[in-house]
């Protein structure tokens, strides 16, 4: 079992070591980028295009695939200020997505995502709700029955059927096809 990061609080530690099913954080955790973490190891563009977005502990590849269509992979949890920081720079890259688009349509593969902390969900439940108006259904891919519960609280806060779960790998490249045809497989997370 993983102790947590080095020097991170008995909290987050246990919160990464998966001793707590549900981790708090403060709740004005996504007021801005932390200064110690730059945007330029927050955000990291790929070879072939795609965004990562990288904390110690959570790492989320990011690709538009097609104006006002993204997918999203994680991999991890937010546990500390740095996982905070990419949190909050891959809000401000929908945000942008959603500008230039008009509307946005979210494919986020969270198999590898095994929770997600209360003051997270609350942001983005947020988010979504002050977006709904230009959000379409969006697709989630959960394998963790924790995550499932989260995902499941801010589809009921946010209404409107926009948020659908998927536990099937095969279901959800499917439903992925029929706006990418060319995907093949689900991306894998890279490394940092």
């Amino acid at each position: 079992m993983r102790s947590g990061p080095p020097g991170a609080s008995v909290e987050a530690r246990a919160c990464y070591s998966g001793l707590r099913e549900e981790c708090s954080l403060p709740t004005n955790f996504m007021a801005a980028l932390s200064p110690q973490h730059d945007l330029a190891e927050i955000r990291r563009v790929q070879p072939d295009g795609a965004l990562l977005f990288s904390g110690p502990n959570l790492r989320v590849r990011f690709t538009v695939l097609k104006p006002g269509v993204v997918l999203t992979s994680g991999h991890g949890a937010v546990v500390d200020a740095e996982d905070v920081s990419a949190e909050a720079a891959l809000l401000a890259e929908l945000e942008r997505e959603l500008e230039q688009a008009g509307t946005l349509t979210v494919f986020a593969d969270l198999r590898n995502s095994p929770r997600l902390p209360a003051a997270s969900r609350e942001k983005i439940e947020q988010w979504a709700r002050s977006h709904q108006a230009r959000l379409l259904p969006s697709h989630v891919l959960v394998r963790s029955k924790i995550l499932e519960m989260a995902v499941s609280i801010i589809a009921m806060l946010v209404g409107g059927g926009l948020i659908k779960i998927h536990s099937s790998p095969q279901k959800f490249l499917a439903l992925l096809k029929q706006v990418a045809p060319t995907m093949t497989e689900l991306p894998n997370v890279p490394a940092r």
